[in-house]
């Protein structure tokens, strides 16, 4: 929980820091277009590795890499000399990085979890990740308002260090395949594209995953504009703001966790992406604080309930040795599209504004749900255990 509560600090941090640097949404929009960029390019090689190399170590090296990082942007900001241009160059480096580590950190979960309990133990990380939420953003938003916006890089990067010590100590088990040395890069990656495209139920989820990717998560980067330009609450509103969707997120957590410990079901998958959508169609037309805090806490549960169920699915369906390579190609299409979102959804702001865009991409989530429902009944009747 330490590093997720330091990076929702600094990620809390660095908006601000942007919109106050270009008061652009078009290079808020780029910053989160450069950071996921990496995830496009690289995801499928880092399932690669994540299945032939040693876990523990990707993960301990990932971390103090990123505390590096972290402490540079810390530095600069406090000395008063950031500009965009290092938020940039750092939000590139740390999204090659987290799209090494992603695959890997998602493979551990089956690895050191008993099958029938992966449900709830997803569940549970999800809830302290949420619980981070939460908090994280508050105690940001509170220090921007203070003065001390360095404050949520130095935390982040204080706490990424200790935890990649912890990490590093953790007896996680060593990856045995049997192809580990003999096997091409490319015949390795050709495996996961295979399995995925035989089986039209695994195909469906991966595929599902790019809608939200596109359309719904470029919210999260957008935030910033809403606390200061449109609903006008400042940075500690930012933090309410980010809090909210923590709130959220959490009750879904604990719920999901509630349930059978193995997981969720297809229904359970489609309901949560409706629901994203409608909740986002609800916050960006609202100018109404309240109502667009308790959207944004709908939209966190049901994120949650989306989420965590298709990570539970693809863990039990998927078998050990093609882990990481599958999870690469979900990881692809839920995340590493989101630059793309980021982008086309700045520069469409600088024109329509943020609130149409992100207003037209929660319909047409919500098409695509609809039309995975009606097209693939399979899913509907899927069931994780």
């Amino acid at each position: 929980m330490l590093a997720t509560l330091g990076a929702f600090m600094q990620i809390t941090a660095q908006g601000w820091l942007v919109l106050q640097l270009t008061n652009s949404p078009g290079l808020l929009g780029l910053v989160g277009a450069v950071a996921g960029l990496p995830t496009l390019f690289l995801a499928v090689v880092a399932g690669v590795l994540a299945d032939t190399m040693d876990r523990r170590r990707i993960l301990a090296w990932g971390y103090w890499i990123s505390a590096v990082l972290a402490g540079i942007l810390a530095i600069l900001t406090t000395l008063h000399v950031v500009t965009y241009w290092h938020v940039l160059v750092i939000a590139l480096l740390g999204g090659v990085v987290i799209t090494v580590q992603m695959p890997a950190g998602q493979a551990v979960v089956s690895s050191i979890v008993d099958r029938t309990l992966i449900g709830s133990a997803i569940a549970l990380n999800s809830a302290q990740y949420n619980l981070a939420r939460i908090v994280g953003p508050s105690m940001a938003g509170l220090a921007i308002a203070a003065g001390g916006l360095a404050f949520g890089f130095w935390a982040n990067a204080i706490a990424l260090l200790a935890v990649g010590a912890v990490i590093a100590r953790l007896p996680i088990p060593a990856t045995r395949t049997a192809d580990r040395v003999t096997r091409a890069l490319w015949g390795d990656l050709q495996d996961g594209v295979r399995h995925v495209a035989g089986d039209p139920v695994l195909r469906t989820l991966v595929l599902l995953a790019a809608a939200p990717a596109l359309f719904v998560l470029p919210y999260l980067t957008f935030l910033p504009v809403f606390a200061r330009d449109i609903l006008a609450i400042g940075a500690p509103g930012l933090g309410l703001l980010t809090g909210s969707i923590g709130v959220g997120a959490l009750a879904g957590a604990l719920l999901m966790a509630s349930q059978r410990p193995s997981g969720g079901s297809g229904r359970l998958l489609l309901a949560g992406l409706a629901s994203i959508s409608l909740a986002l169609l609800v916050f960006a037309t609202s100018r109404i604080l309240p109502l667009s805090v308790l959207a944004l806490a709908v939209l966190g549960a049901s994120q949650v309930a989306y989420y965590s169920t298709t990570n539970t699915l693809l863990q039990i369906r998927v078998p050990p040795r093609l882990r990481g390579r599958v999870h690469s190609l979900y990881v692809l299409t839920s995340i590493g599209l989101l630059p793309i979102g980021n982008l086309a959804g700045g520069a469409i702001a600088e024109v329509a504004g943020v609130p149409a865009v992100l207003a037209v991409g929660a319909l047409i989530t919500l098409l695509a749900t609809v039309v995975a429902a009606v097209r693939r009944p399979t899913i509907r009747r899927l069931a994780a255990g």
